[in-house]
This record gives structure tokens, C-alpha cells and sequence, in this order.
């Protein structure tokens, strides 16, 4: 039983179903079991902690306090934790330190602290601005799959901005994370399939990629749409275990 409520996930607790009265009890109880690994000094179960304290689940929220058990699990090699740490100090402003936890977390693989450090070095936080490391670290996690970073990526290319322009290459990336239901990247691919940039004029791609942006929740991509007399049928989510042929129950 603890090592299950261990691996429960934030949101996983935050969104289940049970009443206010149960929730309460269950939190309580995951929080003494975690506490209890944690004493024992395993990473996952401070990792869980500052979860707990960051959430404010079954205990008052406490930022100073989730820090804490961040760091302490960050320093025995928990690649989440060390992000959570990067991230935290990012949005404080602390890119000095953030890039420092971002780094650690880079060197474990993680895709989406290599994307902030992209970010960091783009726009110079705390360091000077440098493209060509800007390059790398997007490259970086855009190489692991990570959409916004191939988004980011894209848009490089697409400006030209560290790199020689290359509306081929930018659409390329643009695809890949469009396919990941990115809106942004969806936009700009339909955009290029209208003008012609990288890619043939192709009307019918363009639509599609607009269409889905618009789906996705990218508002530039309506007045587009309502220019071409384009419309939209946005798809109801299915409940769970429906199969495609089945019937919507009644409500």
C-alpha cells in the first residue's frame, strides 16, 4: 500500500472522485505514509513530499517547505525534482539559479528543462544573449520529441534568427509538433501551406492545420478561417471506453 501511494501522481489526487470527507482522510494517510519513506531518505518519497507542500494536498501550502524536500531529493538524483526546482526559480526571476537546476536536470535528459534552457539563453536571462546555445539545447529537446521546443525550434529557422533561414527545415519541425497537437506550431504550418513558404501552395493542408490550431485554441487562427468561409466542427470528447461505432448514452 505505501509503495503505491508513493507513485500516485499530483494530479492524479487532485482529480479523483472521492467526496471532500474521504479525500481529506486519504491525503492524510498518503502524507504520514510518504513522510515515513521519506525519513528512510528515498528520493521519490521527498520528491513526493514537495509535491504535497507545493499543492498544498492534506497540508497548508508551503513553497519555502516543498523547496526543501525538492532539493533534498534533487541532491540524491531525482531528475523531476531538480526541474521542479529550475522552474520555481524561473518564475521567481532566479534564471541564475534556475539554469543551474535546468542543467543538472539537461544532463539527466530531461526534455523539457533542455527547452528552458533554450529559452534562457534566447531571450539572455541572467546570461548574455546567445543563439548558438539557444540552437543547442532547443535542438536538444526537439531530438527527444518535446513539441515546444520543436516549435521553438521551427520558428529559429523560420526568422532566421542563429541560423541561415530555412522555411523547409522550420516547416519540418512546425509538422512534428503539430502532430503532438501543438496549436502554435499547427498555425504556422497552415500559414506556410497558404503563402507557399518552404512548401507548395496547398489550400487543403492549409485548412487542415489552421482548422486543427483553431481546435487546439489559437485564436489568430478564427479570423483565417472566417476569411475563407472555413468552418469547424469541434469534436465532443468521447467518455471513457466508448469505442468509435458505439452510441452516446442519454444524459
Amino acid at each position: 500500500m505505501r509503495r503505491t501511494i508513493l507513485f500516485l501522481s499530483a494530479a492524479a489526487l487532485m482529480t479523483s472522485g472521492l467526496l471532500a470527507q474521504e479525500r481529506a482522510e486519504f491525503l492524510e494517510r498518503a502524507h504520514k505514509a510518504v513522510m515515513e519513506r521519506a525519513q528512510t531518505g528515498d528520493a521519490n518519497a521527498l520528491f513526493a513530499l514537495g509535491e504535497f507542500y507545493y499543492l498544498g494536498m492534506g497540508v497548508p501550502k508551503d513553497l519555502e517547505k516543498a523547496m526543501e524536500y525538492f532539493e533534498r531529493a534533487a541532491q540524491k538524483g531525482h531528475v523531476k525534482a531538480a526541474f521542479n526546482l529550475g522552474h520555481i526559480s524561473f518564475e521567481r526571476g532566479e534564471y541564475d539559479k534556475a539554469r543551474k537546476w535546468f542543467e543538472r536536470a539537461a544532463e539527466a535528459k530531461d526534455p523539457k528543462s533542455m527547452l528552458y534552457l533554450g529559452e534562457i539563453h534566447y531571450q539572455g536571462l541572467g546570461v548574455p544573449q546567445d543563439y548558438g546555445k539557444a540552437l543547442y539545447w532547443y535542438t536538444k529537446a526537439s531530438e527527444a520529441g518535446y513539441p515546444q521546443a520543436q516549435y521553438s525550434l521551427g520558428m529559429m529557422f523560420f526568422e532566421g534568427k542563429g541560423v541561415k533561414r530555412d522555411y523547409q527545415q522550420a516547416a519540418k519541425l512546425f509538422e512534428k509538433a503539430a502532430e503532438q497537437e501543438h496549436a502554435e506550431a499547427a498555425y504556422m504550418l497552415g500559414k506556410m501551406y497558404l503563402e507557399g513558404l518552404g512548401v507548395p501552395k496547398n489550400m487543403e493542408l492549409a485548412k487542415r492545420y489552421i482548422t486543427q490550431a483553431y481546435i487546439d485554441g489559437h485564436t489568430a487562427a478564427k479570423k483565417i478561417m472566417e476569411h475563407y468561409g472555413w468552418k469547424a466542427t469541434i469534436p465532443e470528447p468521447r467518455l471513457p471506453g466508448l469505442e468509435e461505432n458505439e452510441t452516446r448514452p442519454a444524459l
